[in-house]
């Protein structure tokens, strides 16, 4: 039975829409509503009827009572007499606008009476009257010549004795002819409250199956929840506003990136929004745009938010592009490291045929002294490199470096006692390495007033396997750095550049604190300067 139960209700949610059922309730609320304040309301307006009446037919029953007439005629009935009422009585039933008028002597015998036949006779149910003999008004309902009946009983007096009796009264067929013409209007006004609801029911139900678009508060529950879990594992920020620039959403990263500034259900703030909202978007941004946030790079790609045409607001992706440089950076260096290979390769095959050809001619001297050639042009040009550093990443990094100084006539070199073995490390911290080789490098490339045979720039790499940590120091022998610009070299958007510039030293502090490092810099004798970082370099353990 239970089972059963479950069955209908899972069919009932399967092919039910959500819509119809709220206007079936919605309908069958505002219909139990209406109903039930019809019903009281009806019963108090059947209350109100028979009060009034009790209080019509008692007046009546008062004012006949006192007459001179009708105690004139029951005085004489009392006496013997057979003079009535009869005429009298229909008169007053007519003014008065009741059904019946009866009016009853000492001996209850009735001196007028509805119907002519019942005049002169004692009255239908003696028990009825008596009270109103004995002084006290006295209200009945019972059955009667006329059906079923609803009657006042009123004694009438003659000095202080009671003479007589007047009874006035309305048939229930009457009364409920005139409580039925007063519920009328009050039935049709509850018919039409419930017709009415049931209509802004369904215009209800449709305004919100438009609203949820069509879906039920489960899936919307359920769709949320899975869209929350998607935002919050994107390796990009995300940030919604309306058009009032209140923040209607914001992912974990979005968050963890602007800190207190941002806050879901609070406008954003006029730096933030300036940056991250700029007035010239006003339609949708597919290249994007590049910013430097504190010591981040950020590209942001805008767009739209519209609902059905409409836009609401606007929502902007977020991407913190310095672990993408970095990613470059290290794909660059491979790049470098995979073109000098090949163009050995090349150069090796050619350099094999011209050893052959002196072999061949038996010019063994000349053969020694090409062999020396191409040894000293390997040294020169990549040997002296992956000699010492046997990470390929870093090597191809400093072979484009390389190329770079000579390009600007700038002297290269490795220091003798750098060596780093093949590192196996997180990808994150690789990139962090680069980066700040890669930044110190271009700071210590720039560090000349002019072109001259003796610019010189110097690397130190050395690993320290005990202690897990690389070494990093770059030395220039350019114009040097004052003590002014070194308590402000760190600063984001400081330089002595240029305009917007001043975010390579700040990339360089960020990721050595990320690496539990410590950054110095100092002079480098005779002149210019040397920059030293010394971080944690943890392998994976495979």
């Amino acid at each position: 039975m239970i089972k059963d139960e479950v069955a209908h209700m899972a069919f009932f949610k399967r092919h039910i829409p959500f819509w119809v059922i709220v206007i079936a309730v919605m309908t069958v609320t505002i219909g139990l509503s209406v109903a039930t304040t019809t019903v009281l309301i009806q019963r108090d307006t059947v209350a109100e009827s028979k009060q009034t009446t009790q209080r019509r037919i008692l007046r009546v029953a008062r004012a006949t009572a006192k007459m001179p007439e009708v105690k004139a005629v029951i005085q004489q009935s009392n006496q013997g007499s057979k003079q009535n009422l009869q005429k009298f009585s229909k008169s007053l039933v007519k003014r008065d606008d009741v059904d019946f008028i009866v009016i009853l002597s000492h001996n209850l015998i009735r001196l007028s009476h509805p119907k002519n036949s019942g005049v002169g006779h004692h009255f239908s149910s003696l028990k009825d009257p008596v009270p109103a003999l004995r002084g006290r008004v006295h209200y009945s309902e019972e059955p009667g010549i006329l059906g079923p009946e609803y009657r006042v009983f009123y004694p009438v007096y003659r000095g202080k004795s009671v003479i007589g009796v007047v009874c006035v009264g309305m048939t229930q067929k009457n009364i409920r002819d005139q409580i039925a013409k007063r519920t009328r209007p009050i039935w049709i006004g509850g018919l039409v409250g419930i017709i009415t609801g049931a209509i802004l029911a369904f215009l209800l139900g449709m305004y919100l199956r438009y609203i949820l678009l069509g879906m039920t508060p489960k899936e919307i529950a359920e769709r949320t929840a899975r869209q929350t879990l998607i935002d919050d594992s994107l390796p990009e920020g995300i940030v919604a506003i309306n058009n009032h620039g209140i923040v209607i959403s914001a992912n974990q990263v979005a968050l963890d990136l602007f800190g207190a500034e941002l806050a879901v259900n609070k406008k954003l703030p006029a730096s933030l929004q300036t940056m991250l909202f700029p007035d010239k978007v006003a339609a949708n941004t597919d290249n994007g745009s590049e910013i430097e946030f504190q010591d981040k790079q950020l590209l942001l790609s805008t767009n739209s938010l519209k609902v059905r045409e409409r836009q609401i607001g606007q929502v902007v992706l977020i991407r913190d592009m310095s672990e993408i440089s970095g990613l470059l950076n290290k794909l660059t260096g491979t790049e470098h490291y995979v073109s000098s290979l090949r163009a050995q390769t090349h150069e090796f095959m050619n350099q094999l045929q011209v050893i052959n050809g002196l072999l061949e001619l038996e010019d063994y001297p000349e053969v020694t002294k090409f062999i020396q050639q191409i040894t000293d042009t390997y040294h020169q040009d990549v040997g002296y490199i992956s000699d010492k550093i046997k990470w390929p990443a870093m090597v191809g990094l400093l072979l484009g470096k390389s190329k770079e100084a000579k390009e600007q006539q700038i002297s290269f070199e490795i220091t003798a006692d750098s060596y780093v073995p093949q590192l196996l490390l997180e990808s994150h911290v690789e990139v962090l390495l680069l980066r700040i080789v890669s930044n110190l490098l271009d700071n210590a490339l720039t560090a000349f007033d002019d072109v001259s045979p003796e610019n010189n720039v110097s690397l130190q790499l050395q690993f320290e396997a005990e202690t897990a940590k690389l070494k990093i120091s770059v030395a220039d022998n350019g114009h040097g750095i004052s003590p002014a610009v070194r308590k402000k070299m760190f600063e984001q958007g400081f330089s002595t550049k240029g305009d917007n510039r001043g975010y390579g030293m700040a990339l360089i502090r960020s990721a050595v604190d990320e690496l539990n490092g410590k950054l110095t810099v100092a002079g480098n004798h005779p002149k210019g300067s040397r920059l030293t970082a010394v971080v944690e370099v943890k392998e994976i353990t495979v």
